[in-house]
């Protein structure tokens, strides 16, 4: 009874034993009949990837490593396989980095897609870019890697300005430094010299402002008077141009006027005139007759023989 009891149990066992392999199986069919293949082509180093690690697309996972080799043709690339989703939406846009999981240095694939309009489904199994076999997607440098690979870069140019700073420090350029502040502290304290003895002046200068303004004021008054002045003067070169405007007026007159007096007026007027000094002549003889002969006014005019004639008395003191 204990030897049956005992083939029984191992039967058992080696059923249930068989049963979990066929499950197993069963689950790892399932698994990689609903995953596709790819190729990420990482021409960067890709320290902490291993296979079985996480692949995830946009933080969600969506897949694992299967595989990790260099390309056959291409030494400097390394071809990492992985098996993704089927409902993994991947499109030719697609790219992958490397993600690291805390500090354990461990690394996963991260996809993700750079947002190009109207990109097309990647093709799970078909040729992407005319080459054979899974479509590929680009393994881009990541942050860290970025600044891994400019680390270099950073120190040369970090060595560089060390040297310039040392060159900068040097003994010669420390004491003309040095001369240099002696030199600002004396010209500090000349300054300070200078705005002492300029103190007085400066005091000077406000009562100057006040002159200023008063000189100001008295100048917008001077300014109000002559603008009046300027109106003043106006109005008189006003009047002036408008006497002057007669007077050429009145000459124009007396122009025309003495062409009328020139050529018919004057004749008569020289006519009466010589009439007039003929008459005064005659007038004046007869008035020297009346102060020689009054007499003839009543007696009428006497003539006086002359020399020779009877009755010719010669003047006295005169010789015969």
């Amino acid at each position: 009874m204990e030897s049956r009891a005992n083939a029984i149990a191992a039967g058992l066992f080696v059923l249930l034993l068989t049963i979990g392999l066929i499950a197993s199986a069963l689950w790892l069919t399932t698994d990689s009949l609903n995953r596709v293949h790819y190729l990420v082509v990482a021409r960067i180093p890709i320290s902490g990837l291993h296979a079985k690690a996480a692949v995830r697309l946009r933080g969600v996972d969506v897949g694992r490593v299967d595989s990790i080799a260099f390309d056959p043709q291409d030494p400097r690339t390394i071809l990492v396989s992985i098996s993704v989703d089927t409902v993994a939406p991947l499109t030719r846009g697609t790219y992958g980095q490397l993600g690291y999981q805390g500090v354990t240095g461990l690394s996963f694939i991260a996809l993700d897609d750079d947002g190009s309009n109207n990109a097309p489904l990647l093709a799970p199994g078909a040729p992407d870019g005319g080459a054979s076999g899974p479509p590929r997607i680009e393994l881009r440098p990541s942050l860290f890697d970025q600044l891994g690979g400019s680390g270099q870069d950073l120190l040369r140019e970090a060595g560089l300005a060390a040297k310039r700073i040392n060159a900068a420090l040097s003994e010669e350029n420390l004491a003309r430094l040095s001369g240099t502040l002696r030199n600002t502290e004396a010209a500090t304290q000349e300054l300070a010299s200078l705005a002492h003895a300029l103190q007085p002046a400066a005091t000077g200068l406000a009562g100057l402002e006040r002159h200023t303004d008063t000189a100001l004021v008295h100048l917008d008054l001077l300014l109000g008077e002559l603008h009046g002045m300027s109106s003043q003067l106006r109005e008189h070169i006003g009047v002036l141009d408008d006497l002057g405007n007669s007077a050429r007026t009145l000459g124009a007159s007396a122009s025309a006027l003495e062409a009328h007096l020139d050529g018919q007026t004057l004749p008569r007027v020289d006519g009466a005139v010589e009439d007039l000094s003929r008459s005064a002549r005659s007038l004046e003889r007869m008035m020297d007759s009346l102060q020689t002969q009054p007499q003839g006014l009543l007696f009428g005019r006497q003539t006086t023989p002359g020399p020779g004639e009877t009755g010719f008395t010669p003047p006295a003191g005169s010789h015969r």
